[in-house]
């Protein structure tokens, strides 16, 4: 199934939903102020290593394209926040991230494989809630689609001439999750923070493609719960309460529509957080993404893998 006007009239019926429950305090209140907006350029630069890497003697090679082969480039992220009360608020925001998977010789016999530029995109509606002593609730609608795989016809949503492709492997779902900031209290706040999500990917009783081509280990299940989790550290090694350095861990599961199981990725990560003032915050993002041999989509011993630093400049403005 395609990402059909359902899943869009889905998406737009749960965001109308929440924005109704958003509205009633707004009664006592100036509506406009309770609106933050979020705007947020961020330049995406691919780390790994071999994401361009020559075919070695002998192979073929399929995905070399000259046209960025290995992503440098600035993507605008944005975002709307609406205050129901001082512990709760509906949010909306759009993310992109743009990375290139490192070179695969075992996916395709006598080929190597490079993915080139991969675009994604993710949106997401919910609500946030502040339970108090460090914990914090949320419910949500995402929608992920990929925008595009440069220079192939793989598993974006359209190939050329906008022609739509039923291998496209978008993720449409809904979660449930928290996050527990705990530990010693330091100039920059709790030294940890704990989070876990349920998500739930609904799919059709059968595959959307005859499922030689579907990806992954075992038979198709149709829909499925997912539970990625992260734990993050701050680091208070400077004496000030505006400069965040951490490092953290992430269990992170996608169920794209034309994969048997889900991608399993262990993903960590460091950088360092900057508050330039109350509406400006700039951050240095090093990700590094390894498949799971539990859902491995490529033969051994090659696996998806990737790296990806982000510099963020994020900025919101009330209305």
């Amino acid at each position: 199934m395609r990402h059909s006007l359902i899943h869009r009239l889905a998406a737009s019926g749960f965001a109308v939903a929440l924005f109704a429950v958003a509205a009633i305090p707004a009664l006592a209140d100036d509506f406009g102020q309770r609106f933050t907006v979020d705007v947020a350029p961020v330049f995406n630069a691919t780390t790994t290593g071999d994401a361009n890497s020559a075919p070695p003697a002998g192979l073929g090679g399929v995905g070399y394209t000259n046209d960025h082969p290995v992503p440098q480039t600035i993507q605008l992220e944005y975002g709307l926040d609406y205050k129901i009360d001082k512990h709760t608020h509906f949010y909306y925001a759009h993310n992109k991230l743009v990375f290139a998977i490192g070179r695969v010789l075992t996916a395709i016999p006598g080929a190597a494989l490079v993915s080139g530029e991969i675009n994604d995109r993710t949106d997401t509606f919910g609500i946030n809630h502040d339970f108090g002593h460090g914990i914090v609730g949320r419910v949500y609608y995402y929608d992920h689609e990929r925008a595009d795989v440069t220079g192939l016809c793989l598993n974006q949503f359209t190939c050329a001439g906008n022609v739509p492709n039923p291998a496209n492997i978008d993720e449409h779902g809904y979660g449930v999750g928290g996050t527990y900031n705990f530990g010693p209290l330091t100039k920059i706040g709790p030294l940890f923070a704990a989070g876990i999500d349920a998500k739930y990917v609904p799919r059709p009783s059968i595959p959307p493609t005859p499922c030689g081509s579907c990806e992954g280990i075992g038979h198709y299940v149709a829909s499925q719960w997912l539970f990625p989790y992260s734990v993050t550290m701050k680091i208070p090694i400077l004496n000030s309460h505006t400069i965040i350095p951490f490092i953290g861990y992430e269990r992170a599961s996608v169920l794209f529509r034309d994969e048997t199981t889900p991608e399993v990725f262990n993903v960590t990560n460091f950088g360092i957080v900057k508050v330039l003032n109350k509406n400006m915050i700039l951050s240095l993002v090093n990700l590094n993404f390894s498949g799971c041999r539990c859902s491995n989509v490529v033969p051994p011993p090659d696996n998806i893998r990737f790296a990806q630093l982000l510099i963020k400049l994020d900025f919101k403005t009330g209305l």
